[in-house]
C-alpha cells in the first residue's frame, strides 16, 4: 500500500497546480512517522525492521553524540564520542503501529545489559529508544514502563532524538549484500518477530 501511495504523490506532484495536490501530500505525511532505535549493532536490526509488514525505510546510522565530525564508524568505535549505533525506522501508521514496531525491538534486545549487546561491547552499542514527537514519547514511555515490569534491571535509553547522522554506505543494507555475514540477533529471533509481525511482502 505503502508503494502505491508513493507512486500515487510522484504523478500528484508532476502536476501542482492540480488542486488536490496539497491534501494527498498531507495525507502521506500523516501516515508516516519515524523512531530510532538503538539494540547493538545496527546491521541485525537495520535488517529485521526493513523485513517487517509496514515499515516503509531502515536506515542505519550513528544518533545523540557530540559532535557531526565523529559520526563515523572509526571514530564511534573509540567509545569516545556519545554516539549509539542506531537505525532510523520510517514506518506507516495505517499498516503497522509503534507499538508493534517497540514490541519486535524489544524481542530481540537484553535491556539488562549495559553499553552491551551479544558479543559486541562498547558505549556505541547502549541500546535505546529516541522519538521525535509528543505523541511518539508517550508511546514510547508507556510500553516501556510494561517492559520494566519484566526485568530487575532496565537500561534502555529513552529520550528525545538530539542528533542522527546515516552510516557509511558499505553498513547500509549490511546483511542483504552479505547474507551470512555477523548477526547478534539469531534468524530463528528475527523469524519468530516477523511472524508476530507480519512480514513485508
Amino acid at each position: 500500500m505503502a508503494t502505491i501511495r508513493g507512486l500515487f504523490v510522484a504523478i500528484v506532484t508532476s502536476f501542482p497546480l492540480w488542486g488536490g495536490y496539497t491534501m494527498i501530500k498531507k495525507e502521506v505525511d500523516d501516515v508516516k512517522k519515524v523512531i530510532y532505535l538503538a539494540g547493538g549493532c545496527f546491521w541485525g536490526l537495520e535488517h529485521l525492521m526493513q523485513s517487517l509488514r509496514g515499515v516503509v525505510d531502515a536506515e542505519s546510522g550513528y544518533a545523540n553524540g557530540r559532535s557531526g565530525e565523529l559520526a563515523n564508524y572509526d571514530a564511534v568505535c573509540t567509545g569516545l564520542t556519545g554516539f549509539r549505533e542506531t537505525v532510523k525506522v520510517e514506518y506507516d501508521t495505517d499498516v503497522v503501529s509503534l507499538e508493534t514496531l517497540l514490541a519486535a525491538y524489544f524481542a530481540v534486545i537484553d535491556p539488562t545489559l549495559i553499553n552491551r549487546q551479544g558479543m559486541d561491547m562498547g558505549t556505541q552499542y547502549q541500546t535505546g529508544i529516541y522519538y521525535t514527537d509528543e505523541e511518539s514519547r508517550g508511546i514510547v514511555e508507556r510500553v516501556a514502563a510494561e517492559e520494566k515490569k519484566k526485568h530487575p534491571r532496565f537500561y534502555v535509553e529513552l529520550r528525545s532524538l538530539e542528533n542522527f547522522y546515516p552510516a557509511e554506505e558499505y553498513h547500509q543494507d549490511y546483511l542483504i549484500k552479505h547474507p551470512h555475514g555477523y548477526c547478534h540477533i539469531s534468524p530463528a529471533k528475527m523469524a519468530e518477530v516477523r511472524a508476530m509481525v507480519g512480514r513485508d511482502e
